[in-house]
């Protein structure tokens, strides 16, 4: 019984993880572009001492990443960082009390929709970042790299960002749905990435297409309806645990059953990618164009083997 307990308690977690990851997500989609004047920006000859506080994960893993952690005083509730630093709560809902005691002085965001930007500057220097596109991304990595005396190491990085995320895919490509989280939701239908987002990138790096026809509207959730029109060659879940904390691959494969003429439910094509950090969106995106390829690749070999095994 309290095995049982630790598997819900497990999946609980995970649950309410993608619900704040997809939130943010969310917010970066539909934002709105952030005129100059709003922007609160330090200049590269700034002290790089200054104490940092990062409030996305993008950004936390990114300054982890060009090695300029040293001077991070606070990060936000959802980085994923090997330290007892402080958290200070996330850029949409900033806890300022601990940001201040926190000593942050360069605040470090990532642009999006209802960023309390004013708040922000009323404790320290508000630094929005851009970071809705590869190009976007790369420029606010290299003005990382300034503002912490890392320059060097982030040029590498956005160039290393800029090979590995660029287009791969062709005409005839497999058609490859990834959707976020775990086992689809019935009775609404799956959250799905956005051709024109940072993990849309992601697949046409690998050498993917988007199934969609014309640009999502709204919110990205697609109706079963809509779902079975597109019919996607592949469907992956982007699962924000270890494997072992979420749910298997049988389980969100079987969220399908009874779906008529779905091809990829038909096929055996339906998988899933676990990472902690599947729906983050800094430096491991490199890492997760590998990662989808490996898991569209054991999937084509899983549907092959199978047409054998029937024909035989």
């Amino acid at each position: 019984m309290h095995g049982r307990e630790e598997v819900i308690d497990r999946i609980a977690l995970v649950t309410v993880t993608i619900l704040v990851l997809t939130a943010t997500l969310l917010a970066g989609w539909f934002s709105e572009p952030i005129s100059q004047d709003t922007l609160v920006s330090q200049d590269a000859s700034s002290p790089a001492a200054d104490p940092l506080g990062s409030l996305a994960p993008c950004i936390t893993s990114t300054l982890k990443a060009i090695g300029a952690t040293s001077n991070l005083a606070v990060v936000s509730d959802y980085c994923h960082i090997e330290s007892d630093l402080p958290r200070g709560g996330t850029a949409l809902l900033p806890d300022l009390e601990r940001i201040i005691r926190s000593g942050a002085r360069v605040l470090l965001v990532r642009a999006a929709a209802g960023v309390p930007i004013d708040s922000l500057r009323s404790i320290g220097m508000p630094v929005i970042l851009p970071w809705s596109s590869v190009d976007q991304m790369c420029t606010s990595v290299e003005k990382l790299g300034k503002i912490s005396g890392n320059l060097e190491a982030a040029l590498s990085l956005s160039e290393q960002l800029r090979t590995s995320l660029a287009s791969r895919v062709t005409p005839d490509a497999p058609r490859v749905l990834l959707v976020i989280g775990g086992e689809m939701d019935r009775s609404g239908g799956p959250w799905v990435i956005r051709e024109s987002s940072l993990h849309g990138q992601v697949l046409h790096a690998a050498g993917f297409r988007h199934p969609f026809e014309v640009p999502l509207q709204g919110a990205p959730q697609l109706s079963l309806e809509s779902l079975v029109e597109i019919d996607p060659d592949y469907i992956v879940h982007l699962v924000p645990s270890n494997e072992e904390a979420g749910p298997s691959r049988e389980q969100i494969a079987a969220a399908y059953i009874g779906i008529p003429g779905l091809s990829a439910l038909e096929k055996g094509t339906i998988g899933a990618i676990y990472h902690p950090q599947a729906l983050d969106e800094g430096p491991e995106l490199i890492t997760l164009v590998e990662i989808l390829r490996g898991e569209i690749s054991r999937l084509s070999r899983r549907n092959m083997q199978e047409r054998v095994v029937d024909e035989n």
